[in-house]
């Protein structure tokens, strides 16, 4: 070794002269960045804040997908069924309703091309006689629903058949038989609940109404003209709208083309939904 070597013990020296202040520098400064308790109580109440007005936005957003999804796969069930129907019978399900069928005739027929389905009871509309039997619609599916006002409808659209539960757990239920009207352009009224008991059990939301074409097509109910679409909602029979206080049953139209009947320019699951 020469002179300016280091010798084991002068390395050892020289590295505890250089580590232990660069170990102690770490330290102070680790200490001059930590939180205090304070500090971290403060930041996890600005989170739960935040948490707090984003989430039920973010649930609220997520169950509408949902319910889109479960509407969109409903209409096209339906359709498929229709076109069953007429498979099956040689007629469309207008024609069959329209040949002296009854409304629970025409309902089970149509029923029969869905896979797992059952009858409940017999739904006994509040304008009619009492039919010995049957239950209050209430009663025949569970709960009561509400129009978009929020407010519990006690008449139905669909309420002259038993509800009709498929193994999804949607609900099915019918209107008049076509036969009972002046040659209607479309006919019967098919009402669905696309997701059964789980709520919110609102025309517009999970409540749906549809009907068929002479044809053997399936549209969204949207009046007994079927015309009428202007976002004024002039005319009750197509009324879609928070502040109708009577069943909210028209809302299919604007939930398949996802138009708000409010601003055409805007959606319906995104928008109009609150």
């Amino acid at each position: 070794m020469t002179g300016e070597g280091l010798s084991g013990k002068n390395v050892s020296e020289a590295h505890s002269k250089h580590l232990v202040p660069y170990c102690l520098s770490n330290l102070v400064s680790s200490k001059k960045i930590a939180f205090t308790l304070a500090e971290v109580l403060i930041t996890l109440g600005i989170i739960g804040i935040v948490a707090a007005m984003t989430i039920p936005t973010l649930v609220s957003t997520y169950s509408k997908k949902v319910l889109h999804s479960q509407f969109l796969k409903t209409y096209s069930d339906i359709q498929n069924a229709a076109k069953l129907f007429q498979l099956n019978n040689d007629i469309t399900v207008y024609e069959f309703s329209h040949h002296g069928n009854t409304a629970n005739e025409t309902l089970k027929e149509l029923m029969s091309c869905f896979k797992g389905t059952k009858e409940g009871d017999r739904v006994n509309s509040d304008y009619d006689d009492e039919i010995e039997g049957s239950v209050s619609f209430e009663n025949a599916i569970g709960y009561t629903p509400k129009n978009l006002a929020g407010k519990a409808q006690k008449i139905h659209p669909c309420d002259k058949t038993v509800i009709t539960e498929e193994i999804g757990g949607r609900f099915f239920s019918m209107d008049d038989p076509v036969s009972v009207y002046n040659n209607p352009p479309n006919g019967p009224k098919l009402c669905v609940d696309i997701n059964g008991r789980k709520g919110p059990n609102i025309y517009g939301y999970d409540w749906f109404v549809f009907t068929f074409t002479k044809d053997g097509g399936v549209k969204p109910y949207i009046g007994r003209e079927m015309e009428n679409l202007g976002p004024d909602m002039n005319n009750p029979e197509t009324a879609c709208s928070y502040t109708y206080e009577k069943a909210t049953y028209t809302c299919a139209y604007y939930a398949a083309t996802n138009t708000s009947p409010e601003d055409p320019s805007k959606n319906y699951w995104e928008d109009f939904l609150k």
